[in-house]
């Protein structure tokens, strides 16, 4: 017995991850004491003796096969999850190890999951959101005093309406931990499906059976264009000017593509689209620099209005560009205290503080 833990990882490194994921266990001195042939199945074969853990696999190991395949790197997930790149490797190498099947292809210009590789990963991401349900759900019984709350949100409240907020949220609940990413719409909704946040805020809603959306305000959508284009210009007139497009996935290109739709033109046959951008400030820059128009919230030009660099151009004969933003959850899923307490400070500002 002893001969088969000097090839491989001893009986204290198994303990340690045991009090790792059940950290009460640490205080009891007989954690040490647990007897090897408890802590690993032994088989025989071909007079030799080989092991498998018995009862549980590392989920750091899983955490760590699916942070690869969405980084599609080891040297990415490595650092994201602050561990060398040889234990990476030895996790990868342990965990095919454990299943018996190879994961991953490696290639010196790319990682690429084998089907084996494929399979486990859609139940490795089942695995996460578990564990995070699970942390999540027993904090709530702590209360408000101590956590962490991942809001997830597109770049319009992302950027102009959640930070202000969040920072209220952080004055009246210090001890929570505030994380805040933001992406297009499409992401977000993927996101909140897949169980990475717990609350999102997007310019677009879906179909999704898995998801709930709630109106969360109301914005408008107008035309900018740099200074010395002419203020006003008639709807059959826009492709005449060139266009800067939000990327696939956006709520205001969506949005805005509707719109246009709905007035008798194609936007990707009729607009003379020039560049798409990922980000709304970049557009106002490209903009400002005599790039072409775009289409932008009313909330992101406020400001730089101002400085006379750009214009809101009217298009008449255009519909008033109104649309909602929502706040999404998952269906069926109980909120958490802290998701409650930001919704509680978001009702106060739309009634109060929204601008």
């Amino acid at each position: 017995m002893h001969d088969v833990f000097d090839k491989q990882q001893s009986l204290t490194d198994y303990t340690s991850h045991l009090s790792f994921y059940f950290p009460f266990l640490s205080s009891f001195p007989a954690i040490h004491a647990i007897p090897a042939y408890f802590c690993y199945g032994l088989f025989f074969l071909n007079g030799r003796y080989r092991y498998t853990m018995l009862f549980t696999m590392d989920l750091r190991h899983l955490e760590t096969f699916v942070k690869i395949a969405e980084l599609n790197s080891f040297t990415k997930a490595a650092e994201e999850l602050y561990i060398t790149q040889p234990t990476v490797s030895k996790q990868i190498t342990d965990l095919e190890t454990y299943f018996g099947v190879k994961l991953i292809d490696r290639t010196k210009r790319r990682v690429a999951l084998t089907r084996a590789g494929e399979v486990l990963l859609k139940y490795g991401k089942e695995f996460m959101v578990l564990r995070k349900e699970t942390i999540d759900t027993m904090e709530a019984f702590k209360g408000l005093k101590k956590g962490v709350i991942i809001v997830g949100a597109s770049t319009i409240p992302g950027i102009y309406i959640l930070p202000h907020i969040l920072n209220t949220f952080r004055q009246q609940y210090s001890g929570i931990q505030v994380k805040l990413v933001v992406s297009d719409s499409k992401d977000i909704m993927d996101k909140m499906e897949q169980g990475q946040i717990d609350v999102g805020f997007v310019g677009a809603r879906d179909n999704s059976k898995k998801l709930e959306f709630r109106k969360f305000f109301e914005d408008t959508i107008v035309i900018i264009a740099p200074s010395g284009y002419p203020p006003s210009i008639a709807l059959e007139n826009i492709a005449e000017y060139p266009f800067i497009m939000r990327e696939q996935g956006s709520g205001t290109r969506n949005f805005f593509h509707s719109a246009l739709k709905k007035a008798g033109i194609n936007p990707v046959s009729d607009l003379q689209v020039v560049a798409e951008l990922t980000d709304t400030e970049a557009i106002k820059e490209a903009v400002k620099s005599g790039m072409g128009i775009s289409c932008v919230s009313k909330m992101a030009v406020n400001g730089a209005l101002s400085q006379g660099h750009m214009i809101v151009m009217e298009v008449t004969g255009m519909e008033d560009l109104k649309r909602s933003f929502f706040l999404v959850n998952r269906k069926g899923k109980s909120l958490l205290p802290q998701v409650k307490a930001l919704i509680e400070i978001i009702d106060r500002w739309k009634e109060y503080d929204k601008v």
